[in-house]
């Protein structure tokens, strides 16, 4: 028999939900057959048979499930099932019994267990048998509500809680920025679109400038251990925040330095329907070294986002202004420009070498010809 043992699917959650069985109790199944589907805050991801035989899953559809709980048995033959199912039965006809003269359900007492129930509240069902669904309902009237007029936060916005607290009680993080103009930039990005007819804009380019940065400068896209030392990584895997309305989503852009520009736009693309659908598979949130933050709506000037534990940096991309310059003959024109800022764990990185990142980026996207790429 084989333990179908649930893996950490992501660093934030504490429990997932089943969302459905992609085989039924009984049926045949192949080594690395995808059997469940289970959604976490972020994503949905499938989880595969680690052997070939007959599928018992133990979690229903809708329940709540954790990491390192066993969801399923996987038997060598159907015999092997039957015997489990007549054990299972008649363990489940006898009740277990405490040290108190309360008696427990197997069902009740697992549930007990997990939330420490106390002895107390047990006695307070008025019951001497006490059966899973008592435990349950007992739960249901304990859990704390939200004070009069408040609401309860969804797992998504607490799983954001969750990483922004952790942000900053550990990373000593600085900000600095830089006023770009983009004028050059985004008539780069109409004349790609065009020519490779996609939609091409500024975050594109900017997630290209950012990833050209990893050879000269790989501290940035470093993951500071225990030890002091700083992992550095062979390509820049850049995370990018999406939020459609349906939560904050980072999806990550690998190896972006070898991407051209159609591949980036359909990529981003992409991501964007899937933002906005809710489909992403944990795969694609996992695993970036540095992140650009898109707070690029009309009017918003700049922002100062949060380093993600386990990357050194974050670039943020601000919203397109036109200002009045004066050009070479000291005459007035307009310019659009944004601001592109850099918060950065000053456990890595000093403040000299974040102007010198920063400066790079405003170089790359004022003269953009070096990022129109189309091979990769």
């Amino acid at each position: 028999m084989i333990d179908i043992e649930l893996p950490k699917l992501n660093n934030n959650d504490t429990s997932y939900v089943l969302v459905e069985w992609l085989a039924q109790n009984g049926d045949q199944v192949d080594a690395e057959q995808p059997l469940v589907v289970i959604e976490t805050s972020k994503a949905q991801e499938e989880i595969e048979s680690p052997g070939a035989g007959v599928l018992h899953g133990l979690v229903k559809p809708g329940q709540d499930c954790r990491p390192g709980q066993v969801i399923a048995h996987v038997f060598d033959t159907p015999e092997e099932r039957e015997a489990f199912l007549r054990t299972s039965a008649a363990q489940a006809q006898k009740p277990a019994q405490p040290a108190s003269d309360l008696v427990l359900t197997q069902g009740a007492q697992a549930l007990v267990d997990e939330h420490d129930v106390s002895e107390e509240a047990l006695r307070s069902l008025g019951r001497k048998v006490i059966r899973q669904a008592d435990v349950e309902a007992l739960l249901d009237r304990t859990k704390p509500a939200p004070e009069a007029g408040g609401r309860e936060l969804p797992a998504w916005q607490r799983a954001v809680g969750a990483v922004v607290s952790e942000s900053m009680r550990t990373i000593p993080a600085a900000a600095a920025y830089v006023r770009v103009d983009v004028d050059e930039a985004l008539s780069l990005a109409q004349d790609v679109s065009e020519r490779e007819s996609t939609s091409l804009s500024l975050p594109e380019l900017l997630i290209k400038a950012v990833a050209r940065r990893h050879a000269e400068q790989p501290l940035f896209f470093g993951r500071l251990l225990d030890d002091g030392s700083v992992r550095l990584p062979d390509s820049a895997d850049v995370g990018v925040t999406m939020d459609l309305g349906k939560g904050l989503f980072v999806p990550v852009v690998r190896d972006a330095a070898a991407l051209g520009m159609r591949q980036l736009s359909e990529l981003l693309m992409d991501y964007r329907v899937k933002a906005l659908r809710g489909a992403f598979r944990a795969s694609e949130l996992d695993g970036a070294n540095i992140m650009v933050a898109l707070h690029n709506a009309e009017g918003l000037v700049l922002a100062t986002p949060i380093i993600f534990p386990g990357q050194t940096c974050v670039v943020s991309l601000g919203g397109t202004e036109e200002r009045l310059v004066l050009d070479a003959e000291g005459r007035p024109v307009a310019r659009r420009h944004v601001h592109i800022g850099l918060v950065y764990d000053h456990r890595v990185v000093n403040g000299r070498d974040a102007m010198a990142f920063l400066q790079s980026l405003k170089q790359d996207l004022e003269s953009p010809a070096l990022l129109d790429t189309t091979a990769g």
